[in-house]
Order: structure tokens, then sequence, then C-alpha cells
């Protein structure tokens, strides 16, 4: 029984099926048994690559006795998702062995009776984690770590310097200027992808899956269909966003709050209004002393809305939020009655008419803003994917014109935009030019 315990000890997808009961697919097993050092990870969404993350960090543990394992990630949310899967890895050992060899489960730490123990952080919170030696690190979401460069160079290589440690880094492909883009190009990592080819081949994903919603992906939004189901970094030359300059505004720790949160503080609020082919958006942005700019509230309401139910959210919202400075409306198309109704009802609101001229210059703002850090909002891939998504040009007059794909929306933009314009300061100046870095 000893023997034939080390046997399937001896092997981590051997250990994955006998005591685990997980069955990896072909491209999962190649990263489970693989023994690099360096290791890079680009696996198409909804293809186990969190679970497999996580019974690696298990067989790892149980296998390297005193052993330390962090994993990491710039998203609270998803820390706390891999703190999940780690324990459902343990969960599935059969009881005996889970009381033999585990110490204490916890949320975030996991103690083995080796010695061994595995913890997750925020990858934000470079002062928690110089603190470890670490045996192997697991980083998720590479990509989205602000100053990742520092983090990796200072922090994380040193930690594995004495140990000569295992470093496993995945992410989405987002960027080329992050670590994450050099380390998905060096020669000297091992690297692992898995595209929906991949999982399709494997059954993971169902034939009305593939032919329903990848499909309909494929074709209304191209440039997120090839970033998370072919997982290629894109050349993002034509947007007015680039996805650097959107990853450096990611706030991993910032939620959104749910609508009639009672707050207090300072306030700013864009609509963006749509309705057969667009969708209305409301951005509620929160300023801080600093002013710093978060984004605490995002809605999109379905097409067809009618503007006064959109009023009406409002309304809610300026009754639950104490402070509320302004409310910039875009009223394209619509007339002024939009904004009258919202002032009959007691709301600081205000309308823009968006001509070439208004959009360069809420757009050109925006941009400013997000340069000099001062925007910050969640981790939330369709807003991410919605900012990247804005095209320009310049036209033969001299202005900056703006465009999105057929079939891909920018109401979550235009609605954050226009928030941010609500809340300009006088005097502050502004970058022009696409490449505000």
């Amino acid at each position: 029984m000893i023997k034939k315990l080390e046997w399937v000890l001896e092997d981590p997808v051997r250990f994955c099926r006998y005591l685990l009961g997980f069955n990896p697919t072909s491209f999962q097993e190649r990263l489970l048994k693989d023994q690099s050092k360096r290791i890079t990870v680009l696996f198409a969404r909804q293809t186990g690559k969190s679970t497999c993350l996580a019974h690696k960090a298990v067989h790892f543990a149980l296998t390297h006795p005193r052993s330390t394992t962090l994993i990491l990630s710039p998203v609270y949310r998803q820390v706390l998702n891999l703190g999940d899967k780690v324990a459902e890895s343990l969960n599935r050992l059969p009881g005996r062995l889970r009381k033999a060899w585990c110490k204490k489960i916890q949320k975030l730490q996991f103690y083995f009776r080796n010695g061994s123990r595995i913890i997750l952080l925020s990858a934000a919170s470079g002062d928690r984690i110089r603190g470890f030696t670490a045996d192997m690190i697991l980083v998720d979401e590479a990509a989205f770590i602000p100053d990742d460069e520092k983090l990796f160079v200072n922090i994380l290589l040193p930690m594995l310097s004495t140990t000569d440690g295992w470093l496993i880094v995945s992410s989405t492909p987002w960027g080329r200027d992050t670590m994450f883009y050099r380390f998905c190009h060096s020669p000297g990592w091992s690297h692992h992808v898995a595209t929906w080819r991949d999982a399709v081949e494997e059954g993971l994903y169902s034939r009305s899956f593939v032919e329903t919603d990848l499909k309909a992906l494929m074709e209304s939004n191209p440039q997120q269909f090839r970033i998370e189901y072919e997982c290629q970094f894109i050349p993002d030359l034509d947007s007015w966003l680039p996805q650097d300059l959107i990853a450096r505004c990611v706030d991993g720790g910032l939620e959104y709050v749910d609508y009639g949160t009672r707050l207090s503080g300072s306030f700013w609020i864009g609509v963006d209004l749509g309705k057969r082919r667009d969708h209305s958006a409301v951005a509620v942005l929160s300023e801080d002393e600093d002013g710093v700019l978060r984004l605490i509230h995002l809605k999109r309401f379905p097409l067809e809305t009618p503007y006064a139910s959109v009023i009406g959210y409002l309304k809610g919202l300026c009754d639950t939020l104490e402070g509320v400075n302004g409310i910039l409306i875009d009223q394209t198309g619509v007339g002024e009655y939009v904004v009258e109704d919202a002032l009959n009802v007691g709301l600081p609101a205000e309308g823009v008419v968006l001509t070439v001229k208004t959009k360069e210059q809420i757009m050109t703002y925006l941009k400013t803003v997000m340069a000099r850090g001062m925007l910050r909002y969640p981790y939330d891939r369709m807003l991410l994917h919605e900012l990247n998504v804005e095209k320009f040009e310049l036209s033969k007059s001299g202005y900056i014109t703006f465009t999105h794909p057929e079939g891909t929306h920018d109401d979550r933009l235009w609605a954050l935009a226009l928030a941010v314009y609500a809340s300009r300061k006088p005097g502050f100046a502004v970058t022009k030019g696409r490449r505000v870095l």
C-alpha cells in the first residue's frame, strides 16, 4: 500500500487521477508534468487552468517537505477563486489521507504536516510579499500587475535565488509592454498554450457553445475572440486606448458597489444614452482628496430601455450617494428633454452633444487622466475590451474621429469618459496625441 502510494505521488498526473479523481486533458498533462523552472501558461477561457495550477501546487507541497508555495494575482477576486481551487483540490483527497497530510486549511493559507505551506496573496501587496522565501511561485493574470517589472525583478525572482525554485506565470494575453509578454517570448522559458481548438479536441467545449456563443463572439468581436480563445497578443496600433495603458489603470482590489448602497463622498456620473442598436450605460466615479477617480459602479441597460427608466435609476443613485457633484448626459440625437427631465427631479445634470469636436475633447481628456494615473477601475473583462475596441483616425478637417467595429459596443466606454470629463478641473493640461504613456 505504501509503495503504491509512493508510486502515485511520483507522478503529478497519477496523483490527479488516482487521488483527486481528476482526469487531465493532454495539454493539462503537459503542464502538470513539466519540471522546468520557468513556465508560461496561455490557456483559453474555461479550459481548467486554475484547477490545473491548484493541483500542481498541492502536489508540489506534498512532495517537497518544508516548501513554501506562493500563489499571486493582482485581482483579489481571482486570489479568492484560486484559494477555493486549492481547497477543492485538498477536499478531493481521500479522507484518511487528507487528515494525515493536512495540518490546517484556511481560506488563503494551507499548512501541511510535512512542514510545507501554500500562501495566497494579492500581487499588488508588495510589502507583504517581501518577507517570504519561496520554493515555487505561481502568478496569475500577470499582464495586469501594476509595476510588474519591480515585482518580478526586485521581489519575486530574488525569493527563488536561494531555493533554485520554480516560477509559473499565467495570464490573458494583454499588452506588449509587460514582463509577461517578455516571458512568453523568452527562449529560456517553457511555454504552454491551449486554444479553443485544443478545448474542442478534448471535449471541454460543447458543440452548441462552439456553434452559437463562440461563433457569435468571433463574428461580433474578433479581437476579443483572438485574445481570449486563440491566446494571441494582438497589436492595437489603431486603438485609441492601448492595452498597456488600460492595464495600468486596473485596481485588482476594487469592486463595484451594488445599486442602492449608501455612500458619502465626492461623486461624478456619466450617462451614455442608447435605445435600439446601442445600450444606455451609467458610470459612477468617486474622487478622493488627491483627485484620483475610481469607478465604483457601472450599469448597462438592456436594449429598448426607456429613457424614463434611466432617469429613475439616476434618481435612485443620487438618493443613496451623498455628494454627487454632477451628472453629464449624452443628449446626442435625443434632444434636451432627457436632461430637462433629470433637472425636474432634482438631479445635478448637464447635457452634451457629441460632435466630432466634443468627442475628441472628451476622449483626449480621458486618455490624459489615465496616463497620469488618476483613474482606477476594477478588473472587468468586458470593460477592458470595450476600452480597447474604440478605433481612431485623423479626418481631413484635422479632428480625430472615433469608431468601433460592427457588432461591438462602446456604451460603457462613453459612460466612463463622460463621468471623467464631468470631473474636469480648470487649468488641467491635456496631452494630445495617441500614445500618451
